[in-house]
């Protein structure tokens, strides 16, 4: 009886030090085998997103995904600023000539289903993105589309526009934005702004080659398309060039002035030439009418 009286006291301490001992095995074990796992950094599974994943993002993710194209690009001091108070300045970067970059991130879960990018959000960035934070080159970037207006506004206030399909490309193909967007790197002042293209200048085409070369014409898909170059409207058109990168065929690279894409004839013929080689005749792009 008095043995009985003596242990109990003693299991009751026992119990609770097996229980903390099976969890620090426990710990340990996790542990070890977190370790064991191959690291895989957040950088790079969101700047590998793929587009079709773009739309699942939220808009912090979305965010940080545009950081870490700039990254991969080669920017520097590239920060994600977002949030309340960010005054239109979501992702701020350094490109290699020194030029600070001021982006506008624009998410939709809907993708280009969703509402477009209105006037209303660049007449926002156009007040502070060079008067606020100082910006050289200031872009609004979306997952969506972009309405007409907008860029037309965009354009006049020399803002540029990376919409749904330009974005599918900067992440597909792996070209720096600067190059998708055509802005020519030279070194600047990091006090100094550029100064702006005048529309004459952009038609021109005088940024694309040198005083003694001979540039061939320019056409926006509309234009193409209107010129006999291509049978399909540019909707149409530009369902094609992002199915491309997917099927291994070429995208014409093309020039951006901050509205559109503009191509040379031999270019989408080309292209065109090898879509129609890779998709064959039984390809539903045959059974496609234009729009």
């Amino acid at each position: 009886m008095h043995t009985a009286s003596v242990l109990q006291p003693a299991m009751l301490w026992l119990t609770p030090i097996m229980l903390l001992a099976a969890a620090a095995t426990g710990w340990a074990l996790a542990t070890w085998r977190h370790r064991r796992r191959p690291a895989v950094s957040p950088q790079c599974q969101r700047s590998c997103c793929s587009p079709a994943r773009v739309d699942g993002l939220d808009h912090r993710e979305f965010e940080y995904l545009i950081r870490d194209l700039m990254i991969r690009d080669g920017a520097n001091k590239v920060t994600r600023v977002g949030g309340a108070g960010d005054n239109g300045a979501d992702v701020v970067a350094v490109d290699p000539t020194g030029k600070r970059w001021i982006i506008q991130c624009k998410h939709r879960k809907q993708g280009l289903a969703g509402a477009p990018v209105g006037v209303r959000e660049f007449q926002i960035l156009n007040g502070t993105g060079r008067p606020v934070h100082k910006g050289h080159v200031v872009v609004l970037v979306t997952n969506g589309a972009v309405t007409s207006r907008a860029r037309t506004f965009a354009r006049d206030q020399k803002l540029h526009v990376i919409d749904r399909f330009l974005l599918e490309d900067w992440i597909e193909t792996g070209r720096p934005v600067w190059e998708l967007l055509d802005i020519e790197l030279r070194a600047s002042k990091a006090s100094a702004l550029p100064a702006p293209r005048s529309e004459a200048h952009i038609a021109s085409g005088a940024d694309l080659c040198g005083p003694d070369e001979q540039q061939d014409p320019l056409y926006t898909l509309a234009d193409a398309y209107e010129a006999g170059f291509v049978p399909w409207k540019p909707t149409t058109m530009r369902q094609y060039l992002s199915r491309s990168q997917r099927r291994g065929i070429p995208l014409p690279r093309s020039t951006w002035d901050g509205q559109a894409h503009h191509y040379t004839e031999e270019q989408l013929r080309t292209w065109l030439e090898n879509w129609r080689a890779k998709a064959g005749p039984s390809s539903k792009v045959h059974e496609i009418r234009s729009e």
